[in-house]
Formats: structure tokens, C-alpha cells, sequence
């Protein structure tokens, strides 16, 4: 009997094992971590160099065309990152006939994701491309710290021998992320049905729609109401690229930003009135004097259902020299556009909404870029905090508690929601202006969703506090 000189820091109990004893029982556990015994103490080891092959292909057995003796099988190094950290493995291919130049369809099917189509050398498990993307909503983690993390976690001592896979990281995840939105939204397995304008986005489970969570054939219109609030967050700014002929967009307008050629060509056929505020002197309408060269956009502007705190899909806009009218009109119209199904009135609380809607239907008559459905009636609010800061003759006519069918809203739940997009306004300020609004769309359909999947319990809780 062998003697057990090696041990598995991964497997729970008490084992030991001889060199062929470890390989053959992790055959299918490729990223546990072994030590060797080396008459003092238990020294760090791999897999691989104990002379475990992974066989891609044939359920993990050695393909029957590679030959039967291991010394005539041909293998490749391939640097797998997995969630407990980067190993190097040394991989056989199939050669089966029709298998050949599919070496990244084999990994693929072995739960791994290649960074190259062609003689791919570096593969991520799919749990860590997943982790990578809960770990970036949730904790705000950038690419560099994921994959330092995943370094310390290979070798905390000398984190340097540890192959550096942050740029493939950055690759794959933005591949990764795309592909889960379109399986989720079912465009994956469709060629044919490509997602148009907001396909790929969650809204509201509550606001009314038609045909979705009210009926269709409805006739009491007074009843229903779209309720908006809008607000703009300078913190979301984006530096100018230097190279921005590079960019590449996956999802551009798919999910709740803008398709950014037709905003493009609104701001270029839009005008903007350069008039101070007749109100108070307002932050958000005088900032759009100012002009920031060194920044591509000075921050966003975003439409959210003003009872739940659902981001608009397709709504949201990047300011050029703070708050215009010209950029917060196009969100608007966006907004109602969106799943109107013969819903008319429309409730738009603002901050400065006593400035916006004094013209807003001139404005949206003379712009080419900009469109209402019809019979569309537009009702002005301003929140109830920042209504504080109007003239006393805004309180009769912008307030929320004299508005019928407002109900009881506060306008002001955009500012809760932004607190979250500050952490990684930093991070995404300097990224290409495409993987920023993916990151941002990212960020958005998740707060969408965990609304989503808690609004139940919620309105139940409350239900019950009713009753009680």
C-alpha cells in the first residue's frame, strides 16, 4: 500500500493520499488546491504537476483517437481562472472527426469560457464570470480588484508568479454579460428576432399596463395615471476617449440608456433656451451654462416610476453641459412612450418642473427627435422636498398634495436610488462610453429586478398591517 504523502485542502475530512490515489479521485475536481509532504512540512502542489490531463470531450475519459498509451497523447497548457483561483492545466482535445478548429467549443461545453475563438490559452469557468457579476452589483467591484482578489487567493505570498488575466477578464465579462441578458430576455437561442429598444430591461410589476398587469379592454381612464419623477445625477460624469473610433457596443439602446446615434442626432437638431429660472436661482437649470471640457458627459438623467422607484427602460441620458431641457425632454418622451397602451395622463414630477413645463409642448413640437403619443396630457409636480426651495406661488400649483390622482408620493425616490450608482460612478467614469452604458444598465436592471422580487412580500407585510 501506497503511502499517503499527499493531502486536499478543498475535500472536507481527514485524507491522504499516494500520487495516483490524488489524480484519479480528483478527475473531476480540477480546482481543488493539494499539498505534498516533503519530510518537514506540507509544500504547495497542483494537479497538473502530479500528471493530471483534462480530456475535453467523451465525458472527461481520453478520446479514442488520440491513441491509447498517455505518452502519445499531445496536450496543451491552458490557464483556467476559477472562483477559487487561477490554475494552469494541461488539456487534450478531441479529435474526433468534425471536431477540428472547434477547441473553443469543446471548452465552452466543459463549463468553460474561452478568451479566444482561435488556439484559445486562457478559459473562465462560468461560476467565476458569475461571481464576477454579483460581486460587481452588489459590492461594487471593479475588474482589478476581482481578479487581485482571485490572485491572493492562488499564491497570497507571491502574487506576481501568478498569470495576470485582468484584460481577458475585462473581455470576457463584457461577452458574458451580453449573452446572460439575451438568454434572459429570450434572444438567446432566437437568430432570427433581434431585441429592439429596451428589450433588454425590467420595469415596473406594479405601475398599470395594459395587457400585462391589467386588462386589456379597460374604459375608466380617469382611474389610471402614469406617474413619473425625474432627476439628474451629476455624480455619473464620463471623461472624453481618446480613441472613441474603438468602442464597440453590444446592447446600445437595449437596455435603459439610450440608443446613443438617434440621442445624438436629437441634441444636434434640438435648441436649447439659455434662459435663467423665473423660480428660485435652481441649481439644475443654471447648470446649463456650464460647460466641462475635459468630460463627454457631465452626468445622467433618469425617469423611474414615481411610486416604486422602477428605472424607465430606454430613459436614460447623458448631459452634455448640465441639466438641459433638450436632454430631460428626451428622457421624458422615452418614458411615456414606453408601454402607453392608451394610457393618456401622465404625471411628471420634477425638480424644477415649474421651469420644464412652460414650453414643453412648443419644444416638443419644433424637435424632429422628439415624440408624444397622441392625446397625451402632461401633468407638472415638483417633489416635496425640493418644492421648499420654490416661490410660495409654486405651492398651490406644483404640489403634490393638491395634484388628483397623484396620491401619496413623496417625487423625490430617484435620490435613494442613486446613492448605489455613486460607488461605481468613479469606475465607470473612465470606461469607453459603451461599456459604461452597459455597466449602467447592468446596475439599473438589477435595482429593477430586486424590486421586483421583493414588491410581493412588501405588499403583502403591508396588507396585513391594514387588516390588523
Amino acid at each position: 500500500m501506497a503511502e499517503g504523502t499527499f493531502r486536499c485542502l478543498t475535500c472536507t475530512g481527514d485524507h491522504g493520499w499516494c500520487g495516483s490515489c490524488i489524480v484519479a479521485s480528483h478527475q473531476s475536481l480540477p480546482f481543488h488546491k493539494i499539498q505534498i509532504w516533503n519530510d518537514k512540512f506540507f509544500d504547495d502542489t497542483t494537479l497538473a504537476d502530479q500528471g493530471f490531463v483534462w480530456h475535453m470531450g467523451h465525458g472527461g475519459k481520453s478520446c479514442p483517437q488520440n491513441g491509447a498509451t498517455p505518452s502519445s497523447i499531445s496536450t496543451t497548457a491552458i490557464t483556467v481562472v476559477h472562483s477559487s483561483g487561477v490554475f494552469t492545466h494541461n488539456v487534450t482535445w478531441c479529435t474526433c472527426p468534425g471536431s477540428y478548429d472547434q477547441q473553443h467549443l469543446q471548452l465552452l461545453r466543459a463549463g468553460l469560457f474561452p478568451a479566444s475563438t482561435t488556439r484559445p490559452r486562457t478559459a473562465f469557468t462560468f461560476e467565476v464570470l458569475d461571481n464576477f457579476l454579483i460581486d460587481a452589483l452588489e459590492c461594487k467591484t471593479s475588474a482589478m480588484s476581482f481578479f487581485e482578489k482571485l490572485r491572493r487567493l492562488t499564491n497570497n505570498a507571491f502574487m506576481y508568479t501568478v498569470p495576470d488575466r485582468y484584460r481577458e477578464l475585462m473581455r470576457v465579462s463584457h461577452l458574458w454579460r451580453d449573452l446572460k441578458n439575451r438568454k434572459w430576455f429570450g434572444f438567446g437561442h432566437d437568430r432570427e428576432t433581434q431585441p429592439g429598444p429596451g428589450n433588454l430591461a425590467l420595469f415596473c410589476p406594479s405601475c398599470p399596463q395594459p395587457g400585462i398587469n391589467m386588462l386589456s379592454q379597460w374604459e375608466e381612464k380617469w382611474v389610471v395615471m402614469k406617474r413619473f419623477v425625474v432627476d439628474g445625477n451629476f455624480t455619473a460624469q464620463h471623461m472624453n476617449m481618446r480613441r472613441p473610433e474603438l468602442d464597440i457596443y453590444l446592447s446600445d439602446g437595449l437596455g435603459y440608456m439610450v440608443t446613443e446615434a438617434e440621442y445624438q442626432a436629437h441634441l444636434t437638431s434640438a435648441t436649447e433656451s439659455r434662459e435663467r429660472s423665473a423660480c428660485s436661482n435652481h441649481r439644475a437649470v443654471n447648470a446649463a451654462n456650464m460647460n466641462r471640457s475635459n468630460l463627454q458627459a457631465t452626468g445622467v438623467g433618469a425617469t423611474a416610476c414615481a411610486r416604486h422607484g422602477c428605472f424607465v427602460p430606454h430613459s436614460i441620458v447623458d448631459f452634455q453641459k448640465g441639466e438641459c431641457h433638450m436632454n430631460i425632454d428626451y428622457s421624458i418622451c422615452n418614458a411615456i412612450t414606453h408601454a402607453a397602451n392608451r394610457i393618456d395622463d401622465s404625471l411628471i414630477i420634477y425638480d424644477v418642473g415649474c421651469q420644464w413645463s412652460l414650453h414643453f409642448t412648443e419644444r416638443v413640437e419644433k424637435s424632429p427627435g422628439l415624440a408624444l403619443p397622441d392625446n397625451t396630457l402632461i401633468v407638472a409636480a415638483v417633489g416635496k422636498f425640493h418644492l421648499s426651495a420654490h416661490k410660495l406661488p409654486c405651492f398651490a400649483r406644483y404640489s403634490l398634495n393638491f395634484i388628483l390622482g397623484a396620491g401619496q408620493v413623496d417625487g423625490e425616490i430617484l435620490e435613494t436610488l442613486w446613492a448605489p450608482f455613486n460607488k461605481i460612478s468613479p469606475t465607470a467614469q473612465s470606461m469607453s462610453q459603451a461599456h459604461r452604458q452597459e455597466i449602467l444598465d447592468d446596475h439599473m436592471r438589477n435595482s429593477n429586478w430586486k424590486k421586483l422580487v421583493g414588491i410581493g412580500k412588501c405588499l403583502y407585510i403591508r396588507h396585513n398591517d391594514k387588516l390588523i
